[in-house]
């Protein structure tokens, strides 16, 4: 439940209605938990095919492959 290039547990996803807009979460016991603050409210339609970002290093992937 890490990012499998540098190990990190801290990501973020694009906004999909604005794409130069990111929410930044944390894996947390497989489940994504948004920093606080974060747009938490609203409704993040956030599954396993949704492309996630890593904040530390450049991997980018599927939801599904850094998740149980």
């Amino acid at each position: 439940m890490s990012c499998p290039v540098c190990g990190s547990k801290q990501f973020y996803v694009k906004d999909q209605d604005d794409e130069y807009e990111s929410h930044d979460f944390e894996l947390v016991k497989g489940q994504v938990v948004f920093e606080e603050g974060s747009l938490q409210d609203e409704a993040l339609d956030v599954d396993t095919d949704t492309e996630t970002f890593c904040n530390k290093c450049a991997w980018h992937g599927k939801l599904q492959e850094i998740t149980p």
